[in-house]
C-alpha cells in the first residue's frame, strides 16, 4: 500500500466504518445491562476461623497440554495458574494468577466466604484423573458445618467446574450465605497496557464490558447468567449456573489495585450443592466458543465489530496456518502480505493504469482552460466533449482501494489485538504486540513511503515527503507486527512500480 493509497484508504476506512456503526446500531447507545446500587449492602469482608493448622499447606500441581495448577489446601484454592505458549519450539509461560502471600488469605481464586466465620484450612481427601479431566476434593469442618469444594479441571479447554457443597451443623439458626471470590487475570509483561475490565452476561446473551471505578464498584447485578473480569488478552469469569446458586455479582478491589468477581450465593439451612463453571484462559476464538459462544463477544475487532468478524477471523486463521510451517509470526505476517497483495495486484495495476489516465485527462482539461478562457461557451463544448470520449478516468481507481479497505482494518486489528503475536519474537524484536523499541521498523516505513514518491513534480515530492515522516512519526506508536505489515505492503508498492514502470508500456 503505497503513500497516495493510504492518504485514500484511511479517510475513506474511518468515514465508512462510522457510517455502518451508526447506522447498524455499533455506534448507538445500547440498553446497559442493569445494576443496582441501592441494594443491601455489598458484602466485601471475609472473617477467618482463628483455629490454625499445625499441617503445611498441601499444593497439588497438575500439568495439562495447555495449562498447569496449582491447588493448595489453604482456602481450596487456586493460588496459581500457568498458560503454556509456544514460538518456534520453545516453550514458555504465562502467568496470570499468583500464589498469595501468607498474610493475603483473602487474595485466593476460588475461595468460599460466609457471614460467620469462614474456613480457611481443607483436607485434600480426593484426587482422581481420567483421560478427559481432573477431580480434586477438598472439606472443612468448621464451626457451623462441613463445606466441600470439589474441583473438576478439563484437560482440553480452559474450563474449571466448581462443585461447592455446604450442610450447616444440625440445630443451627443462622442462615449460611456463601459467596466466592476470584481475581481478575494479571499479566505483568503487558505493563501500563494490562488494563482490567468486568465482563457482565445478561439473560439475552448480551456481554457488556465495565471500566473499573468507583461508580461501577458500588454496584451489584442481580442473577447475572456471566460474570467476571478480563484483560487485553486473558479473561476469568464464570459461565453457568447449573444450580442457581448465583443471586447477585459484584467487584472488590484490593489495594487499589487488584480486581476480584464476588459471586453471592443464596442462604440455606439445609444442606445444599451447587455446580459453577469458570472459564479461565486466554482470548482466543476457538477456546472460548468452545466452553461458552458468548465469551466471543469480548474479542476486540475493531470500528467495525460485527462487520469485520468474519474477514478477521479467515485472516487470523491464515496467519495461524503459515506460522504452523514457517514457525515464526514474523515471517506468517510478511508471507500474508505477499499474498494479500498477489491476490489484490490486477485490481491495483487496473487503479494505477486508471490513476495515470486520470492524470492526462486532467492535462487535457487544463489545456482546454487555458485555450478556451476567454470562450466559455467553447470551453463547456470542449469540456463536454473530452467526457464523452473519455469519461473521468480517474474515478474508477477508487474501486480497488475499496476492496483493500477491510482487509486492511481487520489484519490491523487481528495483528494488534491477538494473543497469538504476545511475546512473539522476530529477529530484533522480542514482542510483536508491543511498538519496536529501537523505532527501526518507522524508519523503514518512512524511507520505503518516501521512495515511493512520485519523482517527476517537486511539489508532489516535498508533499509525499512530509506525509512519509509524519506517517512514521504515528507508527512509532504501532505494534511492532503492524509496522512489519506496512512496511511489507509499502515496500511491495515500490517493487511494483518499478516493474510496471519497466517492463509495462
Amino acid at each position: 500500500m503505497n503513500v497516495r493509497e493510504l492518504l485514500i484508504v484511511l479517510p475513506l476506512a474511518v468515514l465508512t466504518s462510522l457510517g455502518i456503526q451508526y447506522y447498524f446500531g455499533g455506534y448507538k447507545t445500547t440498553k446497559p445491562i442493569e445494576a443496582h446500587s441501592e441494594q443491601k449492602p455489598l458484602n466485601l469482608e471475609i472473617d477467618f476461623l482463628d483455629k490454625k493448622t499445625s499441617k503445611k499447606a498441601l499444593v497439588t500441581e497438575l500439568d495439562t497440554e495447555l495449562t498447569r495448577y496449582r491447588f493448595s489446601t489453604e482456602g481450596a484454592s487456586l493460588e496459581n495458574i500457568e498458560f503454556k505458549r509456544n514460538w518456534g519450539g520453545k516453550e514458555s509461560y504465562l502467568t496470570t494468577i499468583f500464589a498469595p502471600s501468607a498474610v493475603d488469605k483473602e487474595k485466593r481464586c476460588f475461595l468460599v466466604a460466609l457471614d460467620q466465620k469462614t474456613p480457611f484450612y481443607f483436607e485434600l481427601i480426593e484426587k482422581t484423573e481420567t483421560d478427559d479431566y481432573f477431580r480434586l476434593v477438598y472439606s472443612a469442618n468448621f464451626q457451623d458445618g462441613i463445606m466441600e469444594k470439589r474441583f473438576i479441571i478439563d484437560k482440553k479447554l480452559f474450563k474449571i467446574d466448581l462443585i461447592l457443597t455446604l450442610e450447616p451443623k444440625e440445630g443451627l439458626q443462622e442462615s449460611l450465605n456463601p459467596r466466592i471470590f476470584y481475581p481478575a487475570p494479571i499479566v505483568p509483561e503487558l505493563g501500563n497496557k494490562d488494563i482490567i475490565k468486568g465482563v457482565v452476561g445478561d439473560a439475552y446473551d448480551r456481554i457488556q464490558l465495565l471500566d473499573k471505578t468507583e461508580e461501577n464498584l458500588a454496584k451489584s447485578w442481580t442473577k447475572p447468567t456471566l460474570f467476571g473480569a478480563q484483560n487485553r488478552y486473558f479473561i476469568h469469569a464464570f459461565v453457568h449456573d447449573k444450580d442457581n446458586f448465583v443471586q447477585r455479582g459484584y467487584f472488590k478491589v484490593f489495594d487499589l489495585e487488584n480486581l476480584f468477581s464476588v459471586l453471592e450465593g443464596p442462604e440455606i439451612k439445609t444442606k445444599t450443592s451447587w455446580q459453577i463453571s469458570f472459564y479461565v484462559g486466554p482470548k482466543e476464538d476457538e477456546a472460548l466458543v468452545a466452553v461458552d459462544t458468548r465469551l466471543e463477544q469480548t474479542l476486540n475487532y475493531g470500528w467495525l465489530g460485527k462487520i469485520s468478524r468474519p474477514v478477521s477471523k479467515i485472516l487470523l486463521s491464515i496467519l495461524k496456518l503459515i506460522y504452523d510451517y514457517c514457525k515464526n509470526y514474523g515471517l506468517a505476517i510478511i508471507i500474508l502480505t505477499i499474498l494479500m497483495k498477489l491476490i489484490l495486484l490486477p485490481f491495483t495495476y487496473k487503479s494505477e493504469q486508471n490513476m495515470k489516465k486520470g492524470i492526462e485527462y486532467q492535462k487535457k482539461l487544463d489545456y482546454l482552460q487555458s485555450k478556451y478562457k476567454h470562450d466559455k461557451e467553447a470551453l463547456r463544448a470542449a469540456q463536454a466533449e473530452l467526457l464523452r470520449k473519455h469519461g473521468v478516468p480517474g474515478l474508477a481507481s477508487c474501486l480497488p482501494l475499496l476492496l483493500q479497505m477491510p482487509l486492511f482494518i481487520a489484519l490491523s486489528w487481528v495483528i494488534s489485538n491477538s494473543i497469538e503475536l504476545f511475546m512473539a519474537p522476530f529477529l530484533w524484536i522480542n514482542d510483536l504486540s508491543m511498538p519496536d523499541p529501537y523505532y527501526i521498523l518507522p524508519i523503514l516505513v518512512g524511507l520505503a513511503m518516501i521512495f515511493h514518491a512520485p519523482a517527476a513534480d517537486p511539489k508532489k515530492r516535498i508533499s509525499s515527503f512530509a506525509v512519509a515522516v509524519l506517517f512514521a512519526a504515528f507508527a512509532t506508536t504501532f505494534s511492532a507486527g503492524l509496522g512489519l505489515y506496512i512496511f511489507t505492503s509499502t515496500a511491495l508498492g515500490v517493487l511494483q512500480a518499478q516493474i510496471t514502470k519497466r517492463f509495462v508500456k
